[in-house]
């Protein structure tokens, strides 16, 4: 086996080494042999991953009507997305806290003879910037769109006279027609911002643990889905058919890939023990605090109703219970 890769055997059995005898004696009883013989790749998984996200605007639209996706936003579907969104989080901050920082510090204990180091620190905090410099670019580009869409139409003296022609008519047509294909195109072009972004966050992960690669793409699906939808509506407005709107969600899926293939690519990485003690594994960790505590959880403070805030706040705790098992029993 090349150091270049590991296969799905080595990390389901030694990773688990705190597990009873019994639950390896389950999987190999139960899981087919020859899943075992694959070889883990952390760009394939990141590409599919980032794939699944991208397309996240278009597969929902292929079952869920257009005017049912306010569906999303309110009622039980929405409290649903919810619920999955706190067990996201939590998830995530206890995969940072209770997993990812501790190694990091081993590995710069080990690295430094036991002094402390600001190395990682400030990686950690450069992939929460990072992160929010690209969330700033996303909403600067959503408020001109929003700007150009809701700009009046400026009416001549011939206007206000009911003195027009009807060529001159033809052409205030065509100006409002490319204003909201303008809108269109802008909010393509956030997508595809957004995306990039997206795709950095689960090549990282990816690159680290097919766990943590797991969990990451989980919490990003579910929080997109709703505003995916919510976009291609915008789209539709924007003189957008359906066709073409679902083929520019497509286009900006591309984003995602480009986004995952150079984390990994650039990582100077090779396998998951390079990716622990290389820069990849603090900056991602930033960026996972930015998707819990930025993106994510301020959506979840603003519900009203104590009984949904509850389920909520149980799921996050839950999602974090989760991730102090897995490190303890699986690592």
């Amino acid at each position: 086996m090349s150091a270049c890769s590991e296969m799905l055997s080595w990390k389901l059995f030694n990773e688990t080494d705190g597990l009873p005898v019994a639950y390896k004696t389950l999987m190999l009883e139960f899981v087919p042999g020859w899943i075992f013989t694959f070889e883990y790749l952390p760009w394939l998984w990141a590409m599919f991953g980032s794939m699944l996200i991208g397309l996240s605007g278009v597969l929902p639209l292929l079952v869920i009507p257009l005017d049912e996706s306010v569906n999303l936003k309110s009622g039980e579907s929405a409290n649903l997305l919810k619920t999955l969104l706190s067990f996201a989080v939590g998830g995530l901050l206890g995969d940072v806290f209770l997993h990812s920082l501790p190694e990091i510090w081993a590995n710069d204990a080990a690295k430094n003879g036991g002094q402390p180091s600001m190395y990682s620190g400030i990686l950690l905090l450069s992939g929460l910037i990072v992160f929010v410099v690209a969330e700033k670019l996303f909403s600067v580009i959503t408020k001109l769109s929003e700007r150009i869409e809701n700009q009046p139409l400026k009416l001549t003296p011939e206007v206000l006279n009911n003195n027009i022609k009807g060529y001159d008519s033809f052409l205030s047509k065509a100006e409002v027609t490319d204003k909201r294909n303008i809108t269109g195109y802008l909010n393509l072009l956030a997508n595809a911002i957004d995306n990039f972004t997206h795709g950095l966050s689960v090549g990282g992960a990816f690159l680290v643990s097919l766990r943590l690669g797991c969990l990451t793409t989980f919490a990003i699906l579910v929080h997109e889905i709703p505003h995916e939808v919510g976009d291609f509506a915008i789209l539709l407005k924007s003189g957008f058919t359906r066709w073409d709107a679902a083929k520019g969600q497509l286009i900006t899926a591309g984003g995602g890939l480009v986004g995952s293939l150079f984390a990994i690519f650039f990582s100077g990485a090779s396998n998951s023990l390079e990716a622990r003690t290389s820069w990849i594994l603090p900056f991602t960790s930033g960026s996972f605090l930015h998707i819990a505590l930025v993106t994510v959880l301020p959506d979840l403070l603003k519900e009203e109703d104590p009984r949904e805030s509850l389920k909520q706040l149980s799921a996050l705790l839950f999602g974090i219970f989760i991730m102090a098992f897995v490190t303890n029993a699986l690592e």
